[in-house]
């Protein structure tokens, strides 16, 4: 499990604010392809590495399988909330 630090400082960290690190892979690939720009940065093949209680504490490479669904399920999230945000905009008009 991750636990986001900024939780811990401030005293949280409950069970509904830990991550698997699966879905550590999915938020890390949604903040990397969120910030990644087309138009001005360079096509990317994204890597990850883990260490963690399935990799038997090993620094090891995450899976290409997993990698492929997280990247997948990060640009899906990117694109609904684009689609949200257009939303809001024409409603406001």
């Amino acid at each position: 499990l991750a636990i986001n630090p900024k939780l811990q400082q401030t005293g949280g960290g409950s069970a509904a604010e830990q991550l698997t690190v699966a879905e550590g892979v999915k938020q890390l690939a949604k903040i990397i392809y969120t910030l990644h720009d087309p138009a001005k940065d360079k096509p990317f093949e994204l890597e990850m590495s883990w260490l963690c209680e399935g990799s038997g504490w090993k620094h090891v490479g995450v899976p290409r399988d997993v990698i492929g669904s997280a990247v997948e399920w990060a640009k899906k999230e990117i694109e609904e909330a684009d689609e949200e945000s257009e939303d809001d905009e024409e409603m406001e008009e």
